[in-house]
């Protein structure tokens, strides 16, 4: 009998069909499947171990003490209809290890995976991603996040709220819409995060503002956090941005290519110290400002910045090296090629108990500036070799000059200021 081409068609969209409903059958089975060996793992209080695969995930709930652990890059779970894949709970130890989450490129307000009050916490070698919300929340959690690399994601990578002793290490964290890792706490206290040795590249800042999104690291009045060995590149706004953190250590990170300040410490903050960092091709280097709102206390060391070109994300910014406003010591670090300034102390009349020591400042417009506006406090700039900037030192007023340059010899120096011992050339 010969068939006709219609019957032919039909047959082949029967078949389609057929194998559309029977992945559609898989995948529920598998969905189905995974929810029941949760429960009964939790039930049983055991380890549970993923075989090579591809699984469904939606709002699993694990309250209880277990391990779950898949074939890297081999155990493939999806989240549907955007949806967390897991939520996490309670006080028992949790850990996943070695699982692929895939959030299938859909939109969400929430997470791939959420936590709350879960003290012992272990997800490590996971990869995360595809997904328009968020790679991991954390509400109130303690424990480890290692290892894992997560990409693709819309808001946050990782967004840890009121952490009590939280451990961020060694992941990979690329693609991300607004911020890659953020660490806050509801209001100030000592949440002493550590987020050391991760590899952040490529955060934009979808959804707009003014530095609150588009940030390797944003840590939010979340006090003792320690933010070090990160390599950190291509982000819209900045490497590191702490916002009203106090005591908080950023130390021996490698930033590149930000679109702003690389290294923020600003508004309500107490207490930072910023040392032994490598900054180069950015907006503008450090900054340890808004004195107005209490930020305050810092010392700035051993630090090298290197091309602060002003402009970038906000076309208004200075290409200035190093700049602090109150209470600060700027100190051994080398200073090279930026636009504007090398080093500035204080602005306007905020500026109160700043020194500058010890530092290399090359190629720049002026080498080191300080606010003699009404109000200004005194200033300590001593011991400094300066090369190859168009002025050594100035005196300003909201960055107008007021003085002569007073590298030179025989400069007439501010009553109360000390400035002695300069190298310039």
């Amino acid at each position: 009998m010969e068939l006709s081409r219609r019957i032919l068609l039909s047959g082949v969209a029967l078949a389609t069909a057929s194998t559309a409903l029977e992945k559609s059958a898989l995948a529920a089975s598998r969905a189905i499947e995974l929810q029941s060996a949760v429960k009964e793992a939790l039930a049983k209080g055991s380890r549970l171990m993923l075989p090579t695969g591809e699984f469904q995930a939606s709002g699993i709930v694990i309250d209880a003490a277990l391990s779950i652990e898949g074939v890297p890059g081999r155990t493939r779970i999806t989240s549907p209809r955007g949806k967390p894949a897991f939520i996490l709970r309670g006080p028992e130890p949790i850990t996943l290890r070695g699982l692929s989450i895939d959030g299938g490129g859909q939109e969400g307000d929430g997470a791939l995976i959420t936590a709350s009050e879960a003290t012992a916490l272990t997800i490590e070698d996971c990869f995360i991603s595809n997904f328009g919300g968020s790679g991991l929340t954390l509400e109130g959690c303690a424990g480890r996040l290692a290892g894992n690399r997560l990409s693709a994601i819309g808001t946050a990578a990782i967004f840890a709220r009121d952490s009590k002793g939280l451990e961020i290490s060694g992941n990979v964290i690329r693609d991300v819409g607004n911020n890659a890792i953020q660490v806050w706490t509801s209001e100030k206290t000592d949440g002493g995060a550590i987020v050391t040795r991760n590899r952040i590249e490529r955060v934009r800042a979808d959804a707009g503002g003014t530095g609150q999104n588009g940030n390797g690291i944003n840590i939010f009045r979340a006090g003792h956090v320690v933010v070090s060995e990160n390599r950190i590149t291509d982000c819209m706004f900045s490497a590191v941005r702490n916002n009203a953190g106090d005591n908080c250590h950023i130390i021996n990170n490698s930033i590149s290519h930000m679109g702003e300040v690389a290294i923020y410490c600003e508004f309500g903050f107490e207490g930072a110290v910023v040392s032994g960092n490598i900054i180069d091709d950015v907006a503008l280097g450090i900054s340890v400002t808004n004195f107005n709102e209490g930020g305050r206390l810092a010392t700035v060391a051993n630090n090298v910045v290197r091309r602060a070109k002003g402009g970038g994300t906000l076309p208004q910014t200075n290409g200035v090296g190093i700049g602090a406003e109150g209470d600060a010591v700027v100190i051994g670090n080398v200073v090279e090629d930026t636009r504007d300034t090398g080093i500035s102390l204080g602005w306007g009349r905020y500026s109160r108990t700043l020194s500058a020591t010890g530092n290399i400042v090359r190629h720049t417009g002026r080498g080191i500036v300080f606010s003699m506006s009404d109000g200004a406090d005194d200033v300590l700039i001593v011991n400094n070799r300066i090369s190859g900037a168009q002025q050594a030192i100035i005196g300003a007023d909201h960055g107008t000059p007021v003085t002569e340059d007073l590298g030179k010899p025989g400069a007439d120096i501010p009553a109360g200021s000390m400035i002695s011992g300069n190298l310039v050339s």
